[in-house]
């Protein structure tokens, strides 16, 4: 029997060429189905903004529950223990890091020399926590934590996220019963208040100078006498950070801003009260164990250390 090995290649040839045109379909096929299925990388993925500022809401001013999903409600938070800080997603994330940052100064080694001035609320007898009933705090996220933690659930707090000497007037942080927001001083101006604690600078001062520091504290000071000419009001220094914090902000420069704002303390006639003392370490900072996070907020335990130096360092109210 005569083989045709022509034919025989031929037909070999046939389908070889049948298998590869059958595969190169087949890979296409697959090419058009991945990019079908991936993602669009040119088409911008939806954001949804989140409000600008944290809100701690006052009793008397907002009954309503926080906005379920805002990043900017703290009320959201789950509550850290003692020696947990809030890390900087978690309370208001400031100093805000854009702009240009202060050169930083040489720690010295050396604690500063202990602040003295007709102004400094010395210690003396301990208030207890009825003492804060008609008092209003007013500041920023830092202040926002004293809410937050329910330290003193008795007082007032109007403070929000990233709020400074400024912001304070213009920016729309507490929100009113009907829904609307109105700035902080808008707020307090609806008070009945005996006394008022203000602690702000720590989202100026790295980028602000002391100048322009001291010239916007020195107005909003001059506002709150002329809303309240009868309540005490008692101005707290800026508190220190740890050594190496991602906000790039300098001890020493704190402490620098703290002995001129309690100058302006004792040129206006009001109360200063050197809160930093009861948080700085033998070196002058912020224990890195109080805020290990981001080295500027902290958690309950320092809260409670806050509020036990304000109640030895009250003034008496005189009686009505």
């Amino acid at each position: 029997m005569m083989i045709n090995h022509k034919s025989t290649r031929r037909s070999l040839r046939t389908g070889w060429i049948a298998a590869g045109a059958a595969l190169a379909v087949g890979l296409i096929a697959a090419a058009v189905l991945c990019l079908a299925l991936r993602p669009d990388e040119a088409a911008p993925s939806e954001v949804i903004p989140a409000e600008s500022s944290a809100v701690v809401m006052p009793s008397s001013l907002s009954s309503q529950e926080p906005e379920p999903g805002s990043q900017s409600e703290p009320e959201s938070l789950p509550e850290p223990s003692s020696s947990q800080s809030l890390s900087s997603e978690e309370l208001a994330a400031e100093p805000e890091e854009s702009g240009a940052s202060s050169a930083e100064e040489e720690p010295s080694g050396e604690q500063p020399a202990p602040l003295s001035g007709d102004a400094l609320v010395p210690e003396g007898e301990e208030m207890d926590n009825s003492y804060f009933d008609d008092a209003v705090f007013v500041g920023d996220s830092i202040t926002s934590g004293i809410a937050l933690y329910g330290v003193m659930a008795n007082t007032k707090v109007l403070a929000a996220q990233n709020i400074n000497l400024a912001s304070v007037y213009t920016s729309p942080a507490i929100r009113l019963k009907d829904g609307s927001k109105v700035a902080i001083m808008d707020a307090i101006a609806g008070g009945d208040y005996r006394k008022i604690y203000v602690m702000l600078g720590g989202n100026e001062i790295r980028d602000e100078s002391e100048e322009a520091f001291l010239t916007r504290y020195s107005k909003l000071i001059d506002d709150l006498r002329d809303l309240y000419p009868d309540a005490i009001l008692y101005i707290q220094s800026i508190l220190p950070v740890t050594k190496n914090n991602r906000y790039r902000m300098d001890n020493a420069r704190i402490d620098r801003f703290n002995e001129a704002l309690l100058d302006l303390c004792s040129e206006k006639g009001i109360h200063y009260l050197n809160v930093a003392e009861c948080f700085k370490d033998e070196k002058g900072m912020l224990p890195d164990s109080a805020s290990p996070t981001d080295g500027m907020h902290f958690g309950t335990a320092y809260y409670e250390k806050w509020f036990a130096y304000l109640r030895k360092h009250a003034l008496p109210v005189e009686a009505e």
